[in-house]
């Protein structure tokens, strides 16, 4: 059964494992026998909806056992997953369904006000309200469990995912993902020593993100138990890696802090969680550190929509390093180069960073304008300021979009927020630039503290200046939290409008 698409990759695995668990949501749990027979109950549902390859069908559901579900009975058939935003809006949907061309649309109840209110959405051919467990697990049962059967085939380049990204700028753009892409990544190696069979993986960052679709493949390829869970707050989420004896999650560094912040005021024993994958922005050292120090280990990667992961750093690669974002993983090219000549730069040197891999994604949907703009020869423009050191470690310095230009010199905003994230009280700090006749621009701190400081803004600046050039020492604005996206990563752009409104 084994092919070069992930169109059969859960049958796979229950073939391999049936009786082992596959997903867990409340006290609903399935095998992967049962996974499998779940996801051709409602693959049969979508044919006798006549959804057929090449079809794109939007899921907008939370982080529950429905959502693989419904994503691998999508592929199983040719079509192609669309996952949506938690926080999608009607007007955002619209875009989505009229530049996408949905065909179909699979949604949670709670979503329902949404997509009512889209004007597209008489452009579906149809709409499924998803159940909740344990209804959920009937909602399909009058469908086969047995294969879908079809006339055609699904090969290798076609696509399986177009997920919608809005990169730098403008409206969201489908990015495609092949099936012999998603299959290539998976044979790469990347964590066969992080994600193996014994796990339970906690799943509470969002699905529409590629970071847990990357890893919920992962774990179905190596047969781990998925644990499922829409839970926010610090204290129930190691709840539930007690109960559920979670070894490993994902989650990005302010979801970390926080369950630091819990683990810190009220220590657990014998917690069993002891790896937490993380990135999507810049991992302080500060946090990975003192995650260790509760037996917990994190591993950092570095990549984005279009290009998945393109590195990744664990401790046992050196401490030294713990500032990169590791090396490239295997068939990962990354070079830096001069973001207006395209030449390389030197050994150390700050430059846009370029990435080619076996994965990088087919283009941008209906956008040939867009993909030709990021995609060049076959290497993919990151948009990131970085640097190679001799090993070949990768470092980010922050978005070109960010960086604050000083009088002429370039403020890379991670670095500086590097060195404001240092101090014990800070939680959260996001460096923007503000405008000024002299300099152009000076550097502004917008910074959350923990709720029983003390620290003063006038010492966290005093700490900056013994660490920074002094035009990169920033004014410090404490605020009590920051703006960010469905995901959890803060949004600057945002940050820099709240800023400029108050000035």
């Amino acid at each position: 059964m084994k092919s070069n698409t992930i169109q059969h990759l859960v049958a796979e695995r229950a073939m391999l494992s049936p009786n082992k668990e596959a997903l867990v949501e409340g006290e609903q749990r399935y095998t992967y026998e049962m996974f499998s027979n779940q996801i051709n109950r409602i693959a049969n549902f979508l044919v006798s909806q006549r959804v057929t390859k090449g079809d794109r069908v939007g899921i907008l559901a939370r982080t529950t056992a429905a959502y693989p579900t419904v994503m691998m009975a999508i592929v199983k058939i040719g079509a192609v997953v669309s996952p949506l935003s938690e926080n999608m809006t009607p007007y955002e949907l619209d875009h989505i369904i009229e530049s996408g061309k949905l065909k179909a649309l699979l949604h949670h109840r709670e979503f329902s006000t949404v997509v009512e209110g889209a004007k597209a959405i008489d452009q579906l051919n149809f709409t499924v309200v998803l159940e909740r467990e344990p209804k959920f697990s009937e909602q399909f049962n009058q469908f086969s469990a047995e294969e879908p059967s079809f006339d055609y085939e699904v090969t290798e380049e076609d696509t399986a995912l177009m997920m919608f990204t809005s990169g730098t700028t403008g409206n969201a753009k489908g990015c495609m993902i092949s099936h012999g892409g998603v299959r290539k990544y998976l044979e790469s190696g990347r964590t066969e020593d992080l994600i193996h069979v014994e796990m339970h993986y906690l799943f509470v960052h969002p699905f529409f993100h590629m970071s847990s679709m990357n890893s919920m493949f992962h774990c179905i390829k190596s047969g781990v138990t998925m644990v499922c869970s829409e839970e926010t707050e610090p204290a129930r989420i190691l709840d539930i890696i007690d109960k559920e004896n979670i070894t490993l999650l994902l989650a990005l560094p302010p979801a970390l802090t926080y369950l630091l912040e819990e683990l810190e005021q009220n220590p657990r024993e014998n917690l069993p969680w002891k790896l937490a994958l993380s990135g999507g922005t810049k991992v302080p050292e500060s946090l990975i550190r003192n995650l260790e120090k509760h037996g917990v280990t994190v591993a950092q990667g570095y990549g984005s929509t279009e290009a998945w992961v393109i590195s990744a750093w664990a401790p046992q690669m050196s401490w030294d390093k713990v500032n990169s974002v590791g090396k490239p993983i295997a068939g990962v090219e990354v070079k830096v180069v001069n973001p207006e000549t395209r030449e390389a730069v030197a050994t150390g040197k700050i430059g846009e960073v370029l990435v080619k891999s076996p994965y990088i994604f087919k283009g941008y949907w209906g956008n040939e304008a867009a993909t030709q703009a990021v995609l060049h020869d076959g290497w993919l423009s990151m948009g990131d300021a970085g640097k190679l050191d001799e090993e070949g470690f990768l470092y980010i310095d922050g978005r070109y979009k960010d960086v604050i230009v000083y009088g002429g010199d370039n403020i890379y905003p991670d670095q500086v927020e590097d060195v404001i994230l240092s101090i014990d009280d800070v939680l959260e700090t996001a460096l923007v630039g503000m405008p000024d006749d002299l300099y152009g621009e000076v550097p502004y701190a917008y910074t959350v503290l923990r709720e029983e400081s003390s620290v003063t803004e006038t010492e966290v600046k005093e700490y900056c200046k013994e660490r920074l050039t002094a035009y990169k020492v920033p004014e410090i604005v404490f605020v009590p939290s920051l703006p960010k996206n469905s995901v959890g990563k803060i949004m600057k752009k945002k940050v820099k409008e709240l800023a400029l409104a108050h000035a």
